[in-house]
């Protein structure tokens, strides 16, 4: 069984404005950004730079099937401001639970649930320049499925979250290799398997939030987990304040010494799409303080995705229960 794990997520923005303002915990409110081309829950997403990238992702039709897309859609953020939605360029063939990351010239996609199968387990790489993506090329295979995780780029190496479940190891581990070297190392957190967690990468420390665990009934987490990041080798994994409630199938995000995870719900099956943000404060060790409701969603979102770009969250996508959507949201996160 292939599982989707949310992560936190996103995530790994790259800005080339060195921020004047910083993170405080609070966000302003949302607002609704440029509606996304095609509706779709189950993306991935990454920033380059001041754009949006949006890949991939699924969506309900009126006759109950689910349509896949193959559709890279970029936006530029320029003061706040989502620009219009451009098609970027194409996926190897429709996908669905990718992850997405950059170095701030390259779009790494990673993994996913593709129409052509061959396409899973690859990394894929392309230049991405004000708005259009060259051609897609594999630059790595992964040494097993990465399911709608979270990745990061740290001293030129690629970091993926992978978890495995209790019957094939068991583990919640970090994926790395140099970016243009095809050699894997695995990190394992020692923390067991965490299906639908979200992670957060900070510039030092590394985050796994709630998820579900493996034994009987797939029993809800609050757990949260801390890890350090060092010449991109997961070190030090120890446990940190719980979250106030189970979330699973949201998205998380570290900015500044500031860790929110947004949106998702507390059940595997079913369940309410949350509007809740939560943000709680790292230590100079990486460790969080009380976690605090901060600016609720409009809308309840699930099976979406969050991208940190400059002073601004981005979410596109998802879904208030399980078809997917157009909708886009934008907050300040830095004042």
């Amino acid at each position: 069984m292939r599982m989707r794990i949310a992560p936190i997520v996103l995530l790994t923005a790259c800005t080339t404005e060195v921020p004047t303002s910083v993170a405080t915990g609070q966000l302003e409110a949302w607002t609704a950004g440029p509606s996304l081309p095609t509706p779709r829950a189950n993306h991935c997403s990454a920033a380059i730079g001041d754009w949006v990238v949006v890949i991939g992702g699924n969506y309900k039709q009126a006759n109950g099937e689910f349509t896949k897309t193959d559709e890279i859609h970029a936006a530029k953020l320029t003061g706040g401001a989502l620009g219009a939605w451009q098609l970027a360029g194409h996926t190897a063939s429709p996908v669905t639970e990718c992850s997405a990351t950059s170095d701030g010239e390259r779009l790494f996609i990673i993994d996913g649930i593709y129409d052509r199968e061959q396409d899973g387990r690859q990394v894929f790489a392309g230049t991405f320049d004000e708005g259009t993506l060259s051609t897609l090329t594999s630059i790595a295979t992964l040494p097993g499925a990465v399911i709608s995780s979270e990745a990061t780029v740290r001293d030129a190496q690629l970091l993926v979250m992978d978890t495995l479940l209790p019957n094939e190891g068991d583990q919640t581990v970090t994926l790395r290799r140099p970016i243009d070297t095809d050699t894997w190392t695995t990190d394992d957190w020692g923390i067991g398997f965490r299906a639908q967690a979200e992670y957060a990468f900070s510039e030092r420390f590394a985050y796994t939030l709630g998820g579900y665990l493996g034994g009987e009934g797939n029993p809800a987490s609050t757990e949260v987990f801390v890890a350090s990041i060092e010449n991109a080798a997961i070190t030090n994994i120890r446990s940190t304040a719980p979250l106030p409630e189970p979330v699973m199938f949201g998205e998380a995000v570290a900015v500044d010494a500031w860790v929110f995870v947004v949106g998702g719900r507390s059940q595997v099956f079913g369940g309410t799409a949350s509007t809740k943000v939560y943000a709680a404060q790292a230590t100079a060790d990486g460790t969080l303080g009380a976690w605090a409701e901060v600016s609720a969603l409009p809308m309840g979102r699930t099976n979406h995705e969050l991208v940190a770009v400059g002073d601004f969250l981005v979410l596109p996508g998802g879904a208030d229960a399980m078809g997917g959507d157009a909708n886009v949201l934008i907050a300040r996160v830095r004042n």
